[in-house]
């Protein structure tokens, strides 16, 4: 796996994709002053096989669409959510599809890149709340490589907004990631990642996002991905 598709892999999963990662109860028109938390059962409502996420990925420099996916909810477990990502269009090395493994906060497990231990800490802690924080340290492996790096992620909720996509307007908790991966052996191979979130409670996942992924000093990758469409298994 070359180092274009590797970056261009990286940029649908952050947590992430994570990913990251996922993230996402259309409320009535006008919000108090006052944020209130939600509980588990408001945010987002069961998971099941076969709900459905469609994103646009656009280059956040040019703002030029760069490719979109599908993804599926395949198989739930009390400890983990497996999807499903279908590439719109494989182009660049990538592949047609490929399952990510979740846990149940949507903090990345495994991807076609990366495999975390125990996640990747970037995934959705309920209840939400304005200021919440939350932090994780885990090790990453390279699947293609074989590297190993020590990781550590922190997340705050710095907002809650209307966001309006393709898709509809949705009522979003504002969600900023920041994580690095280091190389035990060699402090300069450094992974930064800077992930903000529109997680939409309504649909368990989330309407925006913007990744940033910086190697070795060097910007690598700068894309949002937006929701087009989406339906859900009630």
């Amino acid at each position: 796996m070359g180092t274009r598709r590797m970056l261009d892999v990286l940029s649908r999963h952050v947590r992430t994709t994570g990913f990251s990662l996922a993230l996402i109860v259309g409320l009535a028109a006008g919000w108090p002053h006052l944020l209130v938390a939600q509980s588990s059962e408001e945010a987002d409502g069961p998971v099941k096989v076969g709900d459905r996420w469609v994103y646009d990925i656009r280059d956040e420099s040019t703002g030029y669409l760069r490719n979109g996916y599908t993804e599926m909810v395949t198989e739930v477990s009390p400890r983990e959510i497996i999807l499903n990502r279908t590439f719109r269009e494989p182009g660049s090395g990538l592949p047609q599809s490929l399952l990510i493994t979740f846990d149940r906060d949507w903090n990345a497990i495994d991807n076609l890149l990366w495999q975390f231990e125990p996640n990747n800490g970037q995934g959705v802690r309920l209840p939400l709340a304005l200021g919440k924080t939350w932090q994780a340290e885990f090790d990453a492996k390279n699947l293609d490589t074989g590297a190993t790096y020590k990781g550590t992620s922190s997340s705050k909720v710095v907002g809650r907004e209307p966001i309006t996509t393709p898709a509809g307007t949705f009522e979003t908790f504002k969600i900023e990631h920041k994580s690095k991966q280091i190389s035990p052996s060699d402090a300069s191979k450094m992974w930064e990642n800077e992930v903000v979130v529109w997680y939409a409670p309504q649909i368990n996942h989330w309407a925006r996002q913007t990744i940033l992924v910086i190697f070795e000093k060097r910007t690598r990758l700068n894309v949002s991905e937006e929701l087009t469409d989406y339906t859900r298994k009630f």
